[in-house]
């Protein structure tokens, strides 16, 4: 039958090893945060740097109006069917 000192030292060894992987973990995240990963001001714990990106993704506006797409898409058309044309090609 074990001690009652050998019974105290597993406990407090168990009790040690569950402080170490906190602090562990701690000393994880505040490594990713100096490395620019994850953890950044302001950030919500639980939510990925993945999700915020495309969430920023999503937002964004397109560069050009809708007139501007508008000739963009006019004047492709017209420098690709000249292309056919000089290749010989039909569409």
């Amino acid at each position: 039958m074990p001690s009652e000192r050998q019974r105290l030292l597993e406990l407090a060894l168990e009790t040690l090893e569950s402080k170490k992987k906190q602090i562990d973990a701690e000393i994880a995240e505040i490594l990713s945060e100096l490395r620019g990963g994850r953890a950044r001001r302001g950030a919500v714990p639980g939510i990925s740097l993945r999700a915020v990106i495309k969430e920023r993704r999503q937002r964004k506006r397109s560069r050009f109006s809708k007139d501007e797409r508008m000739k963009r898409s006019q004047r492709m058309k017209a420098y690709w069917e000249n292309w056919r044309k000089q290749k010989g090609r039909q569409k």
